[in-house]
């Protein structure tokens, strides 16, 4: 890698969704031009010495977060780091390997933008703003099918945790660049048809969202821009847009980007369902968005060098 890397945070509560999401934007990206890094792999202990000291792993003294911001900093900087990864299953630290900088570093977690020293690391981050009944769900059907909890466990670690995500975890939400929110109107709904809400900054580049919107008129119920009195784009996905409505607005928006219409051919909007592979435009389109500005920024430092 002749260039540095650039740097995506995607930080959530646990369950938000920070894998699906990030796996999508990966596609996007080029799979072989992205390293993860996971930030669970900076927790100081392991589950049994948590639970010995009756400490949640959300918390910020449960995690070394000054050495997650060295390894960002040397990763930023093109170099490899050597980190022991955390093991969700066994709840405990495999075997130390080596992590080696690609053209972006995608930093998933729930305590990335915890301080100023690693939100200045980041060139794009993205809180994801589930509601927490949705959230229950998705961590219930996760920890009980991948890591080995029963339903009366999960319900004991969400209740554990709560106080601690209150005041740690959710308030990076006003920290980042953009702000991501799958909701759905029905107490069970279709996760492909939850609808999706963007919310930008005016600090991060954006597409040119209301003129690929006006050329898409057929879109217009299913997709709508506002702006709120602080600048803020606020994008609202209707979770029933049709692929073709999807489609159109994709092709709007990319080809006034000549350098961005590889995005059209990658494959977005997936997720597991009880073993499922699913669906969501609402999903797709959220994705490309926080792509876009990602690649912005990657195509200005080739431009540059």
């Amino acid at each position: 890698m002749s260039h540095r890397p650039i740097l995506l945070a995607i930080v959530g509560d646990s369950a938000a969704g920070k894998s699906t999401l990030g796996s999508g934007i990966s596609a996007l990206l080029g799979d072989e031009r992205v390293t993860v890094v996971t930030t669970d792999d900076y927790h100081r202990y392991n589950r049994r010495e948590r639970r010995a000291r009756r400490i949640s792993a959300l918390h910020p003294d449960c995690n070394d977060l000054d050495l997650l911001g060295e390894h960002l900093e040397e990763l930023a900087q093109g170099r490899p780091v050597v980190k022991a990864p955390y093991d969700h299953a066994a709840g405990d630290f495999g075997a130390p390997r080596t992590i080696v900088p690609s053209d972006f570093l995608i930093v998933e977690g729930l305590l990335g933008l915890h301080s100023q020293a690693l939100r200045d690391r980041y060139d794009v981050s993205v809180y994801l703003d589930t509601p927490e009944p949705l959230r229950h769900r998705w961590k219930l059907a996760r920890d009980i099918a991948k890591r080995g909890y029963s339903a009366d466990q999960v319900h004991a670690i969400l209740e554990h945790r709560e106080t601690v995500a209150a005041e740690y975890v959710r308030p990076q939400r006003g920290h980042a660049h953009m702000v991501v929110r799958f909701h759905g109107g029905a107490e069970s709904p279709d996760y492909e048809r939850l609808h999706a809400t963007v919310t930008m900054r005016p600090t991060l580049e954006q597409p040119e969202l209301q003129a690929a919107l006006d050329a898409c008129p057929r879109a217009a119920p299913a997709i709508a821009l506002t702006q709120s009195p602080s600048g803020e784009l606020v994008l609202e996905v209707d979770g029933a847009i049709s692929s073709e409505e999807t489609g159109a607005v994709e092709r709007a928006l990319w080809m006034r980007r000549p350098e961005m219409r590889r995005m059209l051919l990658a494959r977005t909007g997936d997720f597991i369902e009880n073993g499922n592979l699913r669906h969501s435009h609402a999903l797709a389109l959220a994705q490309r968005l926080i792509a876009y500005p990602v690649l912005r920024a990657r195509h200005a430092k080739e431009t540059v060098t």
